[in-house]
């Protein structure tokens, strides 16, 4: 399982940019996000499936992303990253 090469991420640019306003995290590579020195968000790829994990108090969490990416996706996607992103403070 390989991360996922930053240009497949295009069609999520809405949702990253949203993302990349939480106050506290930290882009160390596109794609790549840290909160407090540690990893919290990123994406892999595996036979044309992508997926983003992302720190939860436990463990790392999947979260598939769709081959057709729609306003609703990506209000959902924000809306889960936020959420362990409060989390995690």
């Amino acid at each position: 399982m390989g991360r996922c090469r930053y240009e497949k991420l295009e069609a999520l640019e809405p949702a990253l940019e949203e993302i990349r306003k939480l106050e506290l995290l930290k882009e160390t590579k596109p794609g790549i996000f840290y909160l407090k020195s540690q990893g919290f968000l990123h994406f892999h790829e595996k036979e044309e499936k992508i997926w983003a994990d992302v720190k939860t108090e436990k463990c790392w969490l999947p979260v598939d992303i769709p081959k057709k990416i729609t306003k609703k996706f990506l209000k959902d996607f924000v809306k889960t990253i936020t959420e362990h992103y409060e989390n995690a403070l």
